[in-house]
Parts: C-alpha cells; sequence; structure tokens
C-alpha cells in the first residue's frame, strides 16, 4: 500500500495544477491512467534515509501524460515512470533528490525536455527503454562516489541531443 497524497488507480483524463504538496511519502501516484497533465505543482519532502519516503511524482502502466513545469525537491526520486508510454516531461526542475532527478524503466516513446535536474544522489536513469528522446536538459552538479549526470542502460533508437552537463561526477555513463 503506497500512501500517497494524490492516488488515481485506473483513470482517464486526470488534471492535477498549481498545487503544493509537502512532506510526503509519494507526492502524486499515477497507476495506469491515460491522457493525464500534472503541471505547476511544488512538490517538497523532508525525510533523511531512502526508507522514509516514496518517489514526487510516480508513474506506473500510464499513456499520454503530460508533466510539466513542477518542482520536485526531497524524494527518492523526484519522477519516477515505469511502464509509461507516449508521455512528455517538460520545464521540470528537479533537485536535491536522495536517488534520482527521473528515474525511466521499460518507458517508451517518451520526450523528456527542457528540464533542469540539479544536485540529486544521480542526474537521470534511463534503462530498458526504447524511442527516448531527450533535449535541452541540464545535468547540474549530480556529485558523489557513484554519481552521473545521465545513466543509460538497455536503451535503443533513442535522442540525445543539446543538453548540458556540468560539475556532474560522470556526464554520461552508458
Amino acid at each position: 500500500n503506497d500512501l500517497a497524497a494524490i492516488k488515481c488507480l485506473d483513470a482517464h483524463g486526470i488534471r492535477i495544477e498549481n498545487c503544493s504538496f509537502e512532506n510526503t511519502f509519494f507526492g502524486i501516484y499515477l497507476s495506469n491512467t491515460d491522457s493525464s497533465f500534472i503541471m505547476g505543482n511544488r512538490l517538497e519532502a523532508f525525510a533523511e534515509n531512502e526508507y522514509q519516503l516514496g518517489n514526487g511524482i510516480h508513474l506506473w502502466k500510464c499513456t499520454r501524460a503530460v508533466i510539466q513545469d513542477n518542482q520536485i525537491k526531497g524524494h527518492r526520486d523526484g519522477i519516477y515512470f515505469e511502464f509509461v508510454t507516449d508521455s512528455q516531461i517538460r520545464g521540470n526542475i528537479s533537485n536535491e533528490n536522495m536517488r534520482y532527478g527521473l528515474h525511466f524503466m521499460f518507458s517508451h516513446d517518451d520526450v523528456y525536455e527542457h528540464n533542469i535536474f540539479r544536485n540529486n544522489g544521480a542526474g537521470v536513469a534511463v534503462m530498458y527503454s526504447r524511442r527516448v528522446h531527450m533535449y535541452h536538459n541540464l545535468f547540474e552538479d549530480n556529485w558523489g562516489s557513484s554519481s552521473y549526470g545521465m545513466l543509460l542502460k538497455d536503451i535503443s533508437d533513442s535522442e540525445v541531443i543539446q543538453n548540458q552537463f556540468t560539475g556532474n561526477t560522470t556526464g554520461i555513463f552508458m
């Protein structure tokens, strides 16, 4: 049972806009949704250990989601996608999260652009995914013994174009 400030299961056309979430386990949790919009929200958590919190914005088995202009800070993963297709992540600021600013797994045909991933345990991980397009993002100060701006593992037919990597332990690890 994953506790969340807002949890939507088996839904269509969800719109979560201009809300503030403070000190939640999961901030926004969508499962098996279609055509959802999560825009202009502020999510901040204050736990000291990874096991004490979930992800800021968590999507599982969703299609056609738009995650735009959100500020996510202090969670396990800022944004987490698993089995998410045909979705867009634009203009978000994901910083000071314990693990990843953005974490993709088994998610295809998605675009993330014009986001800032700053001072996270690691910037972004894209794993086991196809046709992911990554444009004009900033990966900054993701620093530590096993940290990187972006991790790419078992991805194919994807693009990484005009991104900026500044002050990361490793810029891109493939």
